[in-house]
């Protein structure tokens, strides 16, 4: 939740923006209840908000995509998450 309050508290800084996509894509790596817990924080959306205002930063979406990837690896629930967050719209926009 922190991470995503962060996102979220400083959405024009592209560094916070960079490592919030960074740190969510390391927590959704681990187990299937470490990508529910990023789900429940609205980590999801905050991935494709940060893509979303940092369209032509390379690191924002690689790390976002590979965020989305991560979380969308755990349940049908979080796979939802994901397609309900925009994320398939902006892997492609990536």
């Amino acid at each position: 939740a922190a991470v995503v309050a962060a996102m979220g508290d400083h959405a024009a800084d592209v560094e916070v923006q960079r490592a919030g996509c960074v740190a969510l894509w390391n927590i959704a790596a681990g187990s299937d209840a470490c990508r529910q817990a990023v789900v429940d924080a609205g980590g999801a959306a905050a991935v494709v908000a940060a893509m979303g205002d940092h369209a032509a930063d390379v690191e924002v979406q690689r790390a976002g995509c590979v965020a989305l990837w991560n979380i969308a690896a755990g349940s049908d629930a979080c796979r939802q998450a994901v397609v309900d967050a925009g994320g398939a719209a902006a892997v492609v926009a990536a």
